[in-house]
């Protein structure tokens, strides 16, 4: 996954869905990126992230 692939899901998540309270995701560099936070502070979105080395949290969903 590069950044702007992440970007244009992430706008049309919120294109289709609206908006949510709160983003979480890892620190992966795609989702650190200044293109990709600003997205979501423009959009008012509050950013979790987990702390880095959390593989384990995305284990099932990278297995499929």
């Amino acid at each position: 996954m590069d950044t702007i692939f992440c970007i244009d899901s992430l706008n049309e998540a919120i294109a289709k869905y609206g908006t949510s309270e709160i983003f979480n995701t890892d620190q992966g560099s795609q989702f650190t990126s200044e293109e990709f936070t600003l997205v979501l502070k423009s959009s008012d979105i509050k950013i979790s992230m987990d702390e880095k080395g959390r593989w384990v949290d995305n284990v099932f969903v990278e297995r499929l």
